[in-house]
């Protein structure tokens, strides 16, 4: 036989053999019997040769067919195993995952990117709850967590996803000179502080927190200048980059997991698509 043939093609003549007939081929196989008998004819019309003898309204296999059924039958019992062991994973990839991070990891990172993982694992429920605080992994207040940062969960297990980048930005409209918005003092010491304090030294500081989300709201109100990640100030409208500021400071980003919970095959698939998810966002920003 031809070695150009497609597995599904494959497959329908190992279906016919079994079944003995094009209609209980095509009925396993989920099709119409004139759409397996279209398929057969091609199948033979590319070989030159026919695979079936018709007898006693039955499909027989032609000497032909014979040679390699020792072979077709191997191939259908790998496919069917390859088949049960895709089934199992998708069902034991099921159940509730908590993750949790920042608001703009989760805004503009994962939930775009649900679509990806629901196509994969149609079985798990993704909880993305907003926490700017450390959580707490004994307590399962999360399965996973995605940080700025190592954090003190000592007990997790932790895996560094690549670089965000900072900018200044003000507003495109009403923007005022020598005002800034910026952390409380406690945050300080962060990288984008200094930064912005590199950057403005003179800046009269009229609104401090320490969410980011805040801080933009409160710059855009007030004319204000910000420092940004630069995945969530580039995709505001509201703020043009201030030339020569982008990449002045930098977060690691980590991904973190619960210690017991990250054996679960669903907190495992979860987390392949974080990983995945973020690495591949923070390259193109």
């Amino acid at each position: 036989m031809s070695a150009d043939l497609r597995w599904d093609e494959l497959e329908l003549v190992a279906e016919i053999v079994a079944g003995g007939t094009l209609s209980e081929a095509a009925r396993r196989l989920g099709v119409d019997q004139t759409t397996a008998a279209r398929r057969l004819g091609r199948i033979e019309a590319r070989l030159g040769a026919a695979l079936f003898d018709r007898i006693d309204r039955r499909l027989r296999p032609t000497p032909l067919l014979r040679t390699v059924l020792p072979q077709l039958s191997a191939m259908a019992a790998v496919a069917e195993e390859a088949d049960s062991r895709l089934r199992r994973s998708r069902q034991e990839a099921a159940g509730s995952v908590r993750v949790s991070s920042l608001g703009l990891v989760h805004r503009l990172i994962l939930a775009p990117a649900l679509g990806d993982l629901t196509a994969l694992h149609p079985e798990i429920e993704v909880a993305l709850s907003i926490e700017d605080r450390s959580i707490s992994f004994e307590e399962r207040e999360a399965d996973l967590a995605v940080r700025l940062g190592r954090g003190p969960e000592d007990n997790a297990t932790i895996r560094r996803l690549g670089r965000l980048a900072f900018a200044l930005y003000r507003p495109k409209i009403g923007a005022r000179s020598g005002m800034a918005v910026a952390y409380g003092q406690d945050y300080a010491e962060m990288p984008e502080m200094i930064a912005l304090t590199a950057l403005r030294p003179d800046a009269r500081i009229i609104a401090r927190s320490n969410r980011l989300d805040v801080l933009a709201e409160a710059a855009a109100s007030t004319g204000a200048e910000v420092m940004l990640p630069t995945l969530m100030g580039d995709t505001d409208a509201r703020f043009s980059e201030v030339e020569g500021t982008r990449g002045s400071a930098f977060r690691d980003l980590y991904r973190l997991a619960h210690p017991e919970r990250s054996k679960a095959p669903a907190v495992r698939a979860v987390a392949r698509w974080i990983d995945a998810t973020i690495s591949r966002r923070l390259e193109s920003s």
